[in-house]
This record gives C-alpha cells, sequence and structure tokens, in this order.
C-alpha cells in the first residue's frame, strides 16, 4: 500500500494537494465495509439485521469469504446487550451450515457505552488481552443494539455526537471497524432513529428489510462514503436444526445462509399497467386470457394480433424482469395459463 506523506508545520502534519490519491482502499470485506471505518446496519424490529450481522462476523472469525467477497480475517467482538444465549444459536447455525467452528467471535453479554471513558478503557484493555493471549487482530466490533450502549437521547444531537466520537476514539487505538445494529425511525425510508448526525458520521450504511410473505430479507447500500454503493443483495435464510432439543424434546433450531444471496434487480416496470391489474384487480394470480381481456380488450378497428402481440411483448418485458411468472400448462402459450407476481422481489402496493 502506497503511504501519504505528511509535512510537519507547528505542532500539526499536513498532506499537500492530491498526495496519497492513489493510495489501496483497505478492505474488511471487500467494496462493502472497509477497514478502520465506521458505520451502521438499520432496520425495523424482526427483520433479522442480528441475523446478518453474525453472518458477517462468523466470515471474518472463520476467515470465509462473505457473498464471495474477501475478508480481513481476524477476530471479531460482537457486544449482545439483548442477551448472549440468541446470538450463540445463531452462531451455532452458522457453524452447523458451514461445517466449521467459530474460534475467534467473542461475545459480551451486557452493554458498554461507548461515550464513557471508562467503558471505552475497559473495551480497549479487553481487545488488546484478546490479540495477547489468542494471537489474533481484532478486526471488528459488533454494537448490538446501538441503543443499548447509548447514554441520552438518540435524537439529540450532542448525545449523538458524544456517541459517534467514543466510538471514534475506540476505532482509533484499537485500528477495528465498528458496526452498529441499529433500528429504523418511524419512516424507515429516512434511514436510522434519531439525530441524522449519525448518518453524516457513517463510512457505511445498509437497510435490512424483511418481507414475511415470502420470507426474503434485503440487504441495501443506502451509504458508502469512499465506492460507488453495491447492488441490493436478497438473502433467504433457513432454519438449521442445532441438534438439541428443547425441555419438550423438540428440536432447537436458528437462522443461517444456506445459499449465496440473489442481487435485487432494478424494477422498471413496476409501473407497467399490466403487472398493476395481475397486483390490484387479480390480486397476484389470474390467467392469462383474464389478464389479457383486463389490460388488452378487443377494441374496433385495431386488428386482434396487434393487442396480441403487445400483450405478449408486455409480459416478455415482465417475465425477463423476474416480477412474474407464468405456469404455462403445454408447450405453446394458452388461455388457461396461469399467470403470478414473483415472490423473489417485495413489490410497493
Amino acid at each position: 500500500m502506497n503511504k501519504q506523506s505528511k509535512t510537519k508545520y507547528g505542532s500539526l502534519e499536513f498532506s499537500i494537494g492530491s498526495d496519497g490519491f492513489d493510495n489501496i482502499q483497505p478492505w474488511l470485506i471487500k467494496s462493502f465495509f472497509s477497514k478502520s471505518s465506521f458505520g451502521v446496519i438499520f432496520g425495523r424490529s424482526s427483520s433479522r439485521k442480528s441475523f446478518i450481522a453474525i453472518d458477517i462476523s462468523c466470515s471474518i472469525a472463520t476467515s470465509t469469504p462473505w457473498q464471495n467477497k474477501p475478508v480481513a480475517a481476524g477476530a471479531v467482538v460482537y457486544i449482545a446487550a439483548e442477551g448472549q444465549t440468541g446470538m450463540a444459536k445463531r452462531i451455532k447455525a452458522w457453524e452447523v451450515a458451514n461445517g466449521q467452528k467459530v474460534e475467534h467471535l467473542y461475545l459480551l453479554g451486557q452493554s458498554l457505552i461507548l461515550s464513557n471513558a471508562r467503558d471505552r478503557s475497559i473495551l480497549i484493555q479487553s481487545i488488546k488481552d484478546i490479540e495477547r493471549q489468542r494471537n489474533v487482530k481484532v478486526q471488528l466490533i459488533v454494537l448490538d443494539t446501538l441503543a443499548r450502549n447509548f447514554e441520552g437521547d438518540e435524537n439529540n444531537a450532542d448525545s449523538m455526537g458524544k456517541f459517534i466520537r467514543g466510538c471514534d476514539m475506540v476505532r482509533e487505538i484499537a485500528d477495528t471497524t465498528i458496526l452498529c445494529v441499529h433500528h429504523s425511525g418511524k419512516d424507515a425510508s429516512k434511514g436510522g432513529r434519531g439525530s441524522n448526525a449519525l448518518n453524516g458520521a457513517c463510512d457505511f450504511e445498509f437497510q435490512v428489510t424483511h418481507n414475511a410473505t415470502t420470507s426474503f430479507t434485503t440487504f441495501k447500500n443506502t451509504k458508502q462514503k469512499d465506492d460507488e454503493e453495491n447492488a441490493s443483495l436478497v438473502f433467504d435464510f433457513k432454519a438449521i436444526d442445532l441438534g438439541t432439543v428443547c425441555d419438550e424434546n423438540k428440536p432447537i433450531t436458528s437462522l443461517a445462509l444456506t445459499a449465496p444471496a440473489t442481487i435485487e434487480r432494478e424494477k422498471t416496470n413496476e409501473n407497467n399497467p399490466t403487472l398493476k391489474a395481475l397486483r390490484e384487480e387479480f390480486k397476484g394470480r389470474c390467467t392469462r386470457d383474464e389478464l389479457r381481456m383486463a389490460c388488452f380488450p378487443p377494441q374496433d378497428n385495431v386488428k386482434a394480433n396487434t393487442t396480441n402481440q403487445q400483450f405478449k411483448r408486455s409480459l416478455t418485458s415482465l417475465q425477463d424482469e423476474g416480477l412474474i411468472v407464468i405456469h404455462q400448462k403445454g408447450a405453446k402459450a394458452h388461455a388457461s395459463d396461469e399467470i403470478t407476481l414473483s415472490h423473489q422481489y417485495e413489490l410497493p402496493l
């Protein structure tokens, strides 16, 4: 890596002009999380944001590529302020799904207020002890959730500023990345809950949404400070049997990913009248003939072949974009073929 030269003037060191422009960005996970950075994963309750944070943590702690992207292997300190037991089950599910033991993921089952100097000192000392005793570099600290490791009013810019400065001090001294798992506000489209000072301080930000109908979870990159934003990923978490039973002798399970995510494609066809009719008039399911009659009915002075071709082009476009599924009964298209909305992508109502 190229180093940025600096010149000292008075007690401060300055770089000159564009010096260092060609420095290579060091990545914790290539294209997603840079090293020694600060960022947020946010979403509503039960959106599976913590499951994603665990999946990321396990990959780093085992030197396993995450979503086919290389990782900077090392230890992860996971501050599970909402409880260690649930997190341990999720880690076990990852181990079962991936066939390997997670050795360097260190769970803390209590909150630490990083705006508090004493808590920062305790955390930094523990990180140094882990690195010395286990001969491993702590690459990531996860705060799950931000609210449980926060003192004051999240909506207050001063309180949020103290939290951010505390995180920055830990990040700089420990030379690590800090990832906050955070709740979205009332309007999830406006980002994480609380003061917008948080978004301003982020090097990266990702929004997590979960569709309970389809069971798909979407991971959307809403900020990437020093690189292009990533395409949205769609995860399909599966229930994993942990190999033990509860006091009622029922299998204990947790969720984990068993296959790579798919990339969510841009939905350029969402205002297509055919799609709108399928979604609103037919509630997502109808026959080919019902949809054709609703969208392309016979018209005086217009040849039937013309409207049939228009309907066919509309269906092909929607099918190519993955927005509909045509359940064709034979080798050729038939009026009774069933057409349904695709469940791969969540469509706005």
